[in-house]
């Protein structure tokens, strides 16, 4: 299935190509990469002469073992493992208030579409969705009243 990206009302298309094997990384042409956090890890030392980078983790993975490192990546992609998990939201917010971290923070996985305004107001710039669904994402964002119910 085709993703696209949502950022806010705006479709956008990925400019972002995931590294699921280091032996694709030759093989892009792309300079603008995401990869895992082990992949990471384990090549920090090739992948960090590399200008647009990305990290993705996933939600059993903490932003600990790259606090040090986090102003390196222009993007922080948190795959959701199972919509049930909502650890990355009080992670995306520790991005931007605690790290003061101002790149793009983005939601892949299993997310649903009425989680989309409570991504965003945790800190989330855009979600990766499947295109087939983006006039539903839309539509969930329009029902946004700006009502907090909590403080």
């Amino acid at each position: 299935m085709t993703k696209v990206i949502l950022n806010k009302n705006k479709v956008l298309k990925n400019e972002y190509f995931f590294v699921d094997n280091l032996t694709n990384l030759t093989k892009s042409n792309s300079e603008n990469l995401i990869v895992t956090l082990s992949q990471w890890l384990d090549n920090k030392n090739t992948l960090s002469k590399k200008k647009n980078i990305g990290i993705k983790l996933n939600s059993d993975e903490s932003l600990s073992l790259i606090k040090e490192e986090i102003s390196f990546f222009k993007i922080i992609q948190f795959n959701f493992l199972t919509f049930k998990d909502g650890r990355p939201f009080s992670e995306a917010k520790k991005l931007r208030v605690e790290l003061q971290y101002t790149g793009e923070v983005r939601a892949s996985g299993y997310i649903l579409p009425d989680q989309y305004i409570f991504l965003l107001r945790c800190g989330f710039n855009s979600v990766e969705i499947e295109s087939e669904k983006k006039k539903f994402w839309l539509e969930c964002l329009k029902m946004d009243t700006g009502l907090y119910y909590q403080p």
